[in-house]
């Protein structure tokens, strides 16, 4: 299979996996239908519970907690001003530049020298937004006070997927049965009918998961990416809706990450986004990322006016739905990959199960966006 692409663009590099026959066909069979089962990295996870952890940079954005009096005040109240160091320099609403004096306090009301760079001191509103444009030092300073982001520790949890199989003695010992093509008996068709929903199941589940801990059920379910998305970066109501234009998709889907340090570079879409792109007179364009051992061609596109993104078509998204990744930061958890799990026969019945123990894994939620709530196309 090709390895020449990164992430979900084709099929990723599965040198690490253990694989059994059931994985290698699930593979290779369903990646134009189940693209993240199909296509993204799996690796090994030990447990069925595990952490993912999310690290951002320091914000350069900073709201103010209450006004600015006059142009003398030496203070200015921020909601959180933990991250800020001695030095830095702020550019307040007005165009006032300040400089942090002192460490920030635990109240976030913060020392600052005023007007400087050759700015006006001068009253600000309460709610408005001071930039961080950069920390200043003279190279002398001593134990000088660090700050540190602490990471984001979000829990997920490995999902067991499992459907049983069972054919009656009679019709498996059928001479005249006709299936289709590859299955020699009705248990055969059976079992990769299985392997179908099996990978639905993952495929849909990784999209729209809530998670689950197993207390009450006794079964932990896994978090998808709309869960696991930076909250933020979820819009479920999006501005133009009922006439979503080209330059709405890029405000929603990669104006967000982008500006948390994200760089998305895959955006998969449900089908109905194909009808948009033609609307929008950017109608995609097939590009070749080879194709499976089975010899089906994936099928990945492009945008003109997305440059340097993937666009992949996702049948069992949810309508008028898209998603950004930034592809290397997500992938496949397994503890066991998708295997054919045989009881034998009881009674008179053929028996198995088709099973697999999976939950997607996506770094810094910041970085990737959600977008649904879309109802028609506009050019």
């Amino acid at each position: 299979m090709p390895l020449n692409h990164m992430g979900i663009t084709g099929q990723s590099d599965v040198s690490v996996e253990v694989l059994n026959d059931i994985s290698v066909v699930a593979i290779n069979w369903f990646a134009n239908r189940n693209p993240l089962i199909t296509r993204l990295p799996r690796l090994v996870v030990g447990l069925d519970t595990f952490t993912i952890t999310a690290r951002d940079y320091r914000p350069r954005s900073y709201t103010l907690n209450a006004a600015v009096a006059n142009n003398t005040v030496g203070t200015v109240t921020f909601v959180d001003a933990t991250p800020l160091l001695v030095g830095d320099v702020l550019e307040l609403a007005s165009g006032e530049r300040v400089e942090v004096s002192s460490d920030p306090p635990a109240n976030n009301v913060v020392s600052v020298t005023r007007g400087i760079e050759g700015t006006t001191a001068a009253a600000q509103s309460n709610a408005t937004t001071a930039t961080l444009i950069g920390n200043s030092r003279t190279g002398k300073e001593v134990d000088q006070t660090a700050s540190a982001r602490t990471p984001t520790a979000v829990t997920q949890y490995v999902q067991t997927f499992q459907h049983p199989v069972q054919v009656g003695g009679k019709l498996q010992a059928s001479t005249n049965w006709i299936g289709s093509e590859g299955a020699r008996t009705p248990l055969d068709r059976n079992r990769m009918d299985a392997i179908q929903n099996l990978m639905d199941d993952i495929e849909v589940t990784s999209y729209l998961g809530k998670g689950d801990d197993g207390t009450t059920t006794g079964r932990k379910k896994q978090k998808g990416l709309k869960t696991l998305i930076a909250s933020a970066n979820v819009v479920t109501s999006p501005v133009n809706a009922s006439a979503y234009k080209a330059v709405d998709l890029v405000r929603d889907a990669f104006q967000a990450p982008r500006s948390s340090g994200g760089s998305p570079d895959v955006l998969l879409v449900s089908s109905q986004f194909m009808t948009g792109f033609a609307t929008w007179g950017h109608s995609l364009q097939r590009f070749d990322a080879g194709q499976t051992v089975y010899g089906t061609p994936i099928d990945v596109f492009e945008a003109p006016f997305l440059r340097s993104v993937t666009v992949i078509e996702c049948p069992l998204m949810p309508a008028y739905t898209c998603v950004a990744l930034t592809s290397a930061e997500v992938r496949m958890r397994f503890i066991r990959n998708e295997f054919w799990n045989p009881r034998g026969i009881r009674g008179d019945a053929w028996e198995g199960d088709m099973i697999g123990d999976f939950a997607i894994e996506v770094d810094n939620p910041a970085h990737h966006a959600w977008v649904q709530g879309i109802t028609a196309f506009s050019a």
